[in-house]
């Protein structure tokens, strides 16, 4: 997958690896942007955790040739950006049948939206199962656009580095070698969970055909029993604060087209090039 990391991301590896306070950048939230919890700050000794993920629809743009075809070109994420083109939900639920509170255990982000008249929550996150990640480090090799990987152990001599030569070093070849520090997460969305996709985008555009999916983040936040208007009532719930995209993932599915449900690998690791 290709992924371009945020600056929010470094920011918070940056802070605990200081072991100084979590301080979320102005202007950087999903809260702010969906207009939920903005306010909510981190407490003492609290960081956030790379363990959701968004989905958006403008992910890429389409140029129609001469020839009648049409060609598809990725629209690039900058390290600045703090949200997706266009952010479409995992599911929409009229606010008189919403989602129990076992089924609402897997979305964040529980936004109340109004259309026609009538009154809806829209679920923009769902949560990632990161319990079961074990951190690993790889050695990934390159070539021609084929990633060979193995287990990277240190050998003896880097506590006694050598400089490399310094010939024939082209950074902007993407073969090569590569560490990287894993951590990888599986993710499926079944059929139900495609189902959702689709009648929230007929709900938001009147068409089951917005349903596509063609840019991802993960995104890190701390979970927090907030309060939220349930049949007419006040009541505690979990949902996410400080939730920042943490990396934009490129990829391009339609729902309408998939009938037996998508299958994902997210590395929530970061990559280093080697000067091989």
């Amino acid at each position: 997958m290709q992924t371009t990391r945020t600056i929010s991301a470094a920011h918070l590896s940056t802070c605990k690896a200081l072991m100084r306070p979590f301080t979320v950048l102005e202007n950087s939230t999903l809260n702010q942007k969906f207009n939920l919890h903005a306010d909510e700050t981190p407490r003492l000794n609290e960081y956030p955790v790379i363990g959701y993920l968004a989905i958006g629809n403008k992910g890429v743009s389409y140029e129609n040739t001469s020839s009648n075809f049409i060609l598809t070109n990725t629209l690039p994420h900058l390290p600045s950006h703090a949200a997706l083109y266009n952010h479409i939900p995992f599911a929409v639920r009229r606010v008189d049948n919403d989602f129990s509170a076992e089924e609402r255990s897997k979305y964040r982000m529980r936004v109340p939206i109004s259309m026609g008249g009538v009154n809806y929550v829209a679920y923009y996150l769902l949560a990632l199962t990161i319990n079961n990640v074990t951190p690993a480090v790889e050695l990934r090799n390159v070539t021609d656009g084929v990633v060979t990987t193995t287990p990277f152990v240190h050998s003896v001599g880097d506590l006694s580095p050598t400089p490399p030569p310094l010939t024939n070093i082209d950074l902007n070849n993407p073969d090569g070698d590569y560490l990287s520090s894993t951590g990888k997460v599986d993710l499926t969305l079944n059929q139900a969970d495609l189902t959702n996709i689709m009648d929230a985008c007929a709900i938001l555009y009147g068409d089951t055909r917005y349903a596509v999916i063609n840019e991802m983040a993960t995104v890190s936040g701390i979970d927090r029993v907030v309060q939220g208007v349930f049949g007419g009532t006040t009541s505690n719930y979990l949902d996410v604060v400080c939730a920042q995209v943490n990396a934009f993932i490129y990829q391009d599915h339609s729902i309408t087209e998939t009938t037996t449900g998508l299958n994902f690998r997210f590395d929530l690791g970061s990559s280093e090039q080697l000067l091989t």
